[in-house]
């Protein structure tokens, strides 16, 4: 009767743990807060997770009152009890308890620049060696007087989606960097960047320096993420002008500003000569998500 009992409230606690996991999930799903940890991508299985957790805590915490023999007996002269030290099964299940209760006393917290100096920036998309980048310039001339070979033999040839979408960027007046483009433009004008020279750019993001920028120097900086903030790297835009020496790491802009090309670690980079600075809120959702 007394190892019934055991393993029944062992049940029952897990049955709680479990319990626990769906109530976070469902808050966090409700609040919204489930995408400071998660990429909108990978809502389904959340939802899914949200069922399975509350299913199986639920029949964990109604088989836990069960009267049944719990156990089956064999003379193989091995301890069959279940039972355990109660200081090890409270460490254990303080392990699944502990992000549970964490879950709710604390708050969500955004990522800001801390995290960088772990993970560190990249500067630019795909940072490409002045050299390359000279040279791709260069491969460029020949594949274009290749491609307009072929495009004059065959007038019906279509543009490809990648086409058209640096054409859009280069005719407009102004290059406006929306949250659902953001790697996607950027990348463009880095590999790109000798014919976006000159053109008028807008972007948001926080401020972050290095300890090697100079005083009106800074990056406008953004969070990626694919999956989860487990694979969260950070890309920045650097911007040079005097509305920047007054301002702090982690404080949001928007910046507008015409495009230029600096050098930096032998790197060629796009760098933003401010024209305007505007500081304001941080988005609700602060993160990139690549897709």
């Amino acid at each position: 009767m007394e190892q019934t009992t055991d393993l029944g409230f062992q049940k029952f606690i897990r049955g709680i743990i479990l319990v626990g996991f769906t109530m976070l999930l469902f808050k966090l799903i409700i609040s919204g807060d489930i995408t400071n940890f998660i990429a909108p991508k990978m809502l389904p299985f959340a939802y899914f997770a949200t069922g399975v957790f509350l299913i199986l805590g639920i029949l964990q915490i109604w088989r836990s009152d069960s009267k049944e023999e719990l156990d089956i007996y064999c003379d193989c002269g091995l301890d069959h009890s279940g039972k355990r030290s109660p200081i090890k099964s409270l460490l254990i299940y303080s392990l699944f308890l502990f992000p549970v209760l964490t879950g709710f006393m604390f708050p969500e917290v955004v990522l800001d620049s801390s995290v960088i100096a772990k993970r560190g920036i990249n500067l630019g998309a795909s940072e490409t060696p002045v050299e390359q980048t000279e040279k791709a310039g260069e491969d460029k001339v020949v594949e274009a007087s290749a491609t307009e070979s072929n495009a004059s033999s065959s007038s019906s040839e279509t543009k490809s989606l990648d086409e058209l979408f640096l054409e859009g960027l280069l005719n407009s007046d102004k290059i406006v960097v929306k949250d659902t483009e953001y790697q996607k433009i950027t990348t463009y004008i880095e590999t790109n960047l000798d014919k976006f020279i000159g053109k008028e750019i807008e972007l948001t993001g926080f401020v972050y320096r290095e300890p090697d920028f100079e005083p009106d120097q800074m990056a406008v900086s953004r969070f990626t993420v694919s999956c989860c903030v487990a694979d969260l790297q950070v890309i920045g835009t650097l911007a040079k002008g005097e509305m920047a020496t007054q301002l702090k790491n982690d404080q949001w802009v928007k910046v507008t500003g015409t495009i230029n090309k600096t050098e930096k670690n032998g790197l060629a980079l796009p760098s933003i000569d401010i024209g305007q600075l505007e500081v304001i809120e941080a988005p609700s959702d602060p993160y990139i998500y690549i897709y």
